[in-house]
């Protein structure tokens, strides 16, 4: 008892502070949506496993500035690239892609 409370207040401690770019992330969806961020400047992005928490179907959404330009075969690319290590351990990914609207 004594074992699992300590695991789990050191689990909070660690999650109050860490730096955000060290934190441990809890999900394969947030770590794929982190993923996204950061390699292609994504300010709207989803990634919601339709699986039944399963983890081998994935449905996600990312919008981004870099598909300005881009058709959408392009933009699926870019996020396929980006993903190709998780996507190839999934049984299906669904993707919608958007550039960002201008003001």
């Amino acid at each position: 008892m004594l074992r699992l409370a300590v695991s789990r207040n050191a689990g909070a401690l660690l999650r109050r502070t860490a730096p955000p770019r060290v934190r441990l992330l809890s999900t394969p969806s947030e770590a794929m949506e982190a993923k996204l961020r950061d390699e292609l400047d994504a300010v709207n992005v989803t990634v919601e496993d339709v699986s039944g928490g399963c983890g081998a179907m994935y449905k996600a959404y990312v919008e981004s500035p870099r598909f300005v330009g881009l058709g959408v075969v392009k933009q699926h690319k870019l996020v396929q690239g980006v993903l190709k290590a998780e996507i190839a351990e999934m049984h299906g990914f669904t993707l919608k892609t958007a550039k960002p609207r201008g003001d």
